[in-house]
This record gives structure tokens, sequence and C-alpha cells, in this order.
């Protein structure tokens, strides 16, 4: 019987152990003990390198503004283990975590003991899953890791999202676009409406073939609809027949097209009989808001926490600093997992500023001074970075914390104390 947080976190920890296990017979062995509860939950499903939390907090945020209570999957789930599920922004309390999971542990524990042993993210879902069940109109579920075997895709959506395909994952999901755009297409059901963001030929080739075998219609950005930047964040979308002038909050130019693919999603699911007006999209989109993204966590200096944490991310983080209005000077503090491109998402970072300093943090994947090019000043302790940066800062300065989200999530932990 668990029932502190501690006990929770020592739980998840033996699992954490097993590593992160490819297939769904566990999963199916799991959701055929709880009684399928996926199948009662009308879902909208995301898969994409980049851009899948974004497009989840604008749909989520639009679909609360129509009155729609709504469940929410997140990956990671941060601060804490409780932050991967949510109704109308509440993550789950411990109370209702715990009675779940202590409810699955005899399932658990007969698994074990047959050679099916359930990984971290496998029990993670079907807590999930049995959480929103009875409790939401509808869920927004981005994926984990890639898509065909990931454990999210075992719901059955209305409709499906891919944001983007890009290289990340290449230990698990391979190491050319056409390999993991095999993945992300994996989300697509048969006969299931399917949107897609600004795709590589090699990618969108895939997924159209993909769509083709399910018979599932295709939506392509820029395609089957559009948008036009008027005055960033201000921007118009058009599907020819529709139109709407839309303001968001939220920074940086790649927003447009994750508001973009939201909005096609709110078209179709009105084809479904939900009924979300223009205002209720207008007011939903300008509304979101996505931690960790552009997120400011102090003034004089202001620093900037932002979870970029693959080459194409910082890309995009770098093409939306340079749109800043920066009177000082801008100062780096990155860290994210080693097995990702260290050398080129710093290579891009480089673009803002040659003020970089790498860091580590507390995580089995986190990143050493093994990984790291000669010419970046690299500290063991990433209190010491931080404090080195602040000390070296003018008010009118800016200080980006960047890289993995975990990595980014510890150091405003550390601001705010």
């Amino acid at each position: 019987m668990i029932q502190s947080e501690q006990e929770l976190e020592d739980f998840f920890a033996s699992r954490r152990k097993l590593g992160i296990k490819p297939g769904l017979e566990r999963l199916d062995y799991l959701l055929e003990k709880v009684n399928h509860p996926q199948k009662s939950i009308p879902t909208i499903h995301i898969a994409g390198t980049n851009g899948k939390g974004s497009t989840l907090t604008y749909l989520k945020e639009v679909l609360m503004e129509s009155g729609r209570i709504v469940g929410t999957f997140q990956s990671p789930g941060l601060p804490t283990i409780l932050d991967h599920m949510a109704i109308n922004n509440h993550p789950i309390i411990l109370e209702d975590f715990t009675a779940i999971l202590n409810n699955l542990l005899p399932i658990i524990d007969e698994m074990d003991h047959i050679d099916l042993a359930p990984s971290e993210y496998e029990i993670l879902m079907i807590i999930t899953l049995l959480f929103l069940k009875d409790n939401v109109d509808i869920a927004v579920i981005e994926t984990c890791m890639g898509g065909l075997e990931d454990v999210t895709n075992r719901v059955e959506p209305l409709l499906t999202i891919i944001t983007t395909v890009a290289i990340d994952h290449t230990s698990f999901l391979g190491d050319t676009l056409r390999a993991i755009a095999v993945h992300k297409a994996g989300i697509i059901k048969e006969n299931v409406p399917v949107i897609v963001g600004e795709l590589d030929d090699e990618a969108l080739q895939v997924v159209q073939e993909v769509a083709l075998q399910q018979c599932a219609t295709l939506y392509q950005y820029e395609k089957e609809f559009w948008t036009e930047e008027i005055d960033m964040p201000h921007f118009l979308w058009s599907s020819g027949s529709k139109h709407f002038s839309i303001d968001l909050s939220m920074k940086g130019r790649h927003q447009i097209m994750n508001a973009a693919l939201a909005i096609q999603a709110f078209n179709l699911l009105n084809d479904n009989g939900f009924n979300i007006n223009d205002i209720a999209i207008k007011k939903g989109l300008f509304r979101a808001k996505l931690p960790n993204r552009m997120e400011i966590i102090n003034e004089n200096p202001r620093i900037i926490a932002d979870g970029a944490h693959n080459v194409q991310s910082v890309s995009k983080l770098v093409e939306t600093i340079e749109e800043e209005n920066i009177e000082g000077s801008i100062k780096v503090l990155f860290s994210a997992f080693r097995d990702k491109d260290i050398s080129r998402m710093i290579e891009e970072l480089s673009k803002l500023t040659d003020e970089i300093m790498v860091t580590t943090f507390d995580h089995p994947r986190a990143l050493s001074d093994v990984e790291i090019p000669n010419h970046v000043v690299y500290y063991l302790d990433a209190q010491q970075a931080l404090d080195n940066l602040l000390v070296n800062s003018n008010p009118n300065d800016l200080i980006l914390i960047t890289g993995s989200l975990h990595f980014v999530e510890f150091i405003k932990s550390v601001v705010k104390k």
C-alpha cells in the first residue's frame, strides 16, 4: 500500500530501472485487466518532435473556454509525477493518484511474476486513463516519444495531429527522417482525420502513405489551411471557406503553426457537433500559456526559461530571442540529455552570444563534460554556474536558461529559492 509522496517516488524509481521497453503487449495486458477505459474517452491524439505541448495547450484552453471539461496527458510530468495528468489545468492530487495505483498493484505484481513487468510510463498511462474516465468531456493526449509503439497509442481518437518531424531520440526511433516519421505516423488510425504541420518532403511522404493506407483524411498546413502573418503575434487563418483573425500571447513565429493546427482541429470537432464558436477560439488561443516556453522567471536581470531540448527547438528559440529588443548582453546557461546533438545545439545558441555556460543536473541521462566542445565553459555545479551569471550581469542583460525540460525546471526552483 502506497500512501506518502516518498513511497510514491520510491515505487516509480524502481520501475524506472526497467528502462524504456518497445512494444505494447504490457500495456494491452493492463488495459484488458482494467476493462479498457480508453474506449469511453473522446480523445485528440498529438505526436511530433516539437510543438506537441503548445498545440495541446491551445486545444485545451479553447475547449475549456467552450465550457468543456478537458483532461490532458503530457510528458514529461513537471515539476512532479502528478503533473503528467490533469483535468481543466488541475493536476491529479496525491490521494487520487495513490488510490488508483494501489488498486493496480496486484495486477503489477502479477505481471512482474510472468515476465511482463510494466514500465513507469505504462503504469502512468493506465492511471491517466482511469483518472479521466467518466470525469471529462474530451481528453488531449500527447505522445511521450514517437507514436507507433508509444504508451499513448491505444487511445481511440476523434482526430490525430502530427506537429513536426525532426531528428531526435535516434537510439529509439532511428536516425533518418523517414524512420522517425514512421513512428510519428503510427498514431494515424483507420478513418480518423489527421492534421499535419510543416513537414519535410521525406517525412510528409511517409505520413501521406500511412494516411492513405488507413483511409484517414489528411489536412496539411499550408495546403488545406494556411496562415498569413500580419504583425506578430497577430495573424490570419484561412481554409478558403473559413477565416479567423487571431492574436497570440505565446512568443515565437513557430507558435503560429501550432495555433493553426489547433484551429483546424476545432473545425473538425465542430463537424462532429462540438459547437466551438469563434469567440471561444480567439479567447482561448490568446489566453494560452505554457510553462518553460519563453517563460520570464526573474527581472533585473531578466531570466527566461525555455525547454528547447533538441536542435530544431533550439533553432526556433534563437529566432524568437533575436526578435526581442535586448538592450544588454545575452548570457546562456545550458544543459541537456547527453544523447542529444549537444554540439549542434551549442552551435545554434552561439548565434546569440559567446557567453555560454554548460552545466549538468541530477538525471541519469544528463550530459557531462565529455559531451561538450572544448571551447565551452563547463560547470559541474549548476547553482555555481547560475550564481556566476547573476554576479556578472547588469540589470538590462538577458539570462537564457535552456535545454532539457528537467534542467529548466530544476533551475527555476533554484531561482525561486
